[in-house]
């Protein structure tokens, strides 16, 4: 899972997770990486081929702020994670 989907508020990280785990899609629930702050301590992950769909789904939902995208290029776990920010929904 290559995607954070980044929250300011908790409500809007577990409305997120309802929505897209009703809509079949494969996401988790993390702490936000440490390279990334936010005004929320979790995130969810997602894989960046499910992104169409996840922006689908997002875009029903009256969510408080704005959710940031952020990917990471980096493919091996024994790297320190980057991340870079995507887009803004």
């Amino acid at each position: 899972m290559d995607l954070r989907l980044i929250f300011h508020s908790i409500h809007n990280v577990m409305l997120a997770e309802e929505l897209l785990l009703q809509d079949g899609l494969a996401i988790d629930m993390q702490p936000v990486p440490r390279v990334i702050s936010s005004d929320c301590g979790m995130c969810l992950a997602a894989r960046s081929v499910d992104l169409p769909r996840i922006k689908v789904c997002l875009a029903k939902a009256p969510f408080t702020s704005p959710i940031e995208i952020y990917q990471s290029p980096t493919a091996d776990d024994h790297q320190i994670p980057r991340f870079e920010r995507l887009s803004t929904l």
